[in-house]
């Protein structure tokens, strides 16, 4: 379920985002040379059960404003603002994320929504912003027999669709699913976090394989 982080061009604003990545992708990334003038920073997210350990963690390593309860509203604020911290790129890592995505998934998947948010709207400022979140290797699961998805309408966002058939809790985390390398698409690697998915196609995600059908219309009266 990770992506090749060695693949990611993070001069790029276009390829901003989050990313699941492995604790060796993070060394990796850790440990490769950045563009002058981005900010890189560390965030230990170990022993991290729950939204307020989570976020008081993320205020520290970027030096946000102190004041008010942790909430996840106003950590988005201050991640689409970040002006005591000017730069010409961010980079984040954070390591440690199992804790949090075991015992409060959640708040695990709120934390990949704000971030993704973040990365969005600094993409369009045409800055790069990268999260790179490592996670454990998962098992392959066993390959199973093709689902069915009955699609309304001319397509679904291929991350709304991870969304729908419950492979993720929302759409933020669809993306980072994505943007790991995990989803194919017609047997080839997807990238593109929302793509659109037609009729006819197949999406695979580990060992579960989703057929996208036309749905039936309904019969006339």
């Amino acid at each position: 379920m990770h992506n090749n982080a060695d693949s990611i061009d993070l001069e790029d604003p276009a390829q901003s985002g989050v990313y699941l990545v492995t604790d060796e992708d993070l060394h990796t990334v850790a440990a490769a040379g950045h563009a002058p003038g981005t900010c890189l920073r560390q965030v230990h997210l170990q022993g991290c059960a729950d939204r307020d350990s989570a976020i008081t963690v993320l205020q520290r390593a970027l030096a946000m404003p102190a004041g008010g309860e942790p909430r996840w509203d106003a950590l988005g604020e201050n991640l689409l603002d970040l002006s005591w911290l000017p730069a010409q790129g961010y980079l984040l890592l954070l390591d440690g994320a199992r804790d949090l995505r075991e015992t409060s998934p959640g708040d695990f998947t709120q934390l990949l929504d704000v971030l993704d948010e973040a990365a969005a709207s600094w993409a369009n400022a045409h800055i790069p912003f990268f999260a790179f979140v490592a996670v454990p290797e998962e098992p392959a699961a066993a390959t199973e027999d093709a689902e069915i998805f009955a699609l309304r309408g001319e397509y679904v966002e291929l991350n709304q669709l991870l969304k729908l058939v419950g492979i993720c809790d929302s759409g933020g985390a669809g993306k980072a699913l994505v943007a790991s390398g995990a989803v194919e698409v017609d047997g080839h690697t997807e990238l593109r976090k929302t793509c659109k998915i037609r009729a006819g196609q197949r999406v695979r995600v580990g060992g579960r394989e989703i057929n996208v059908e036309a749905e039936d219309p309904a019969p006339s009266p």
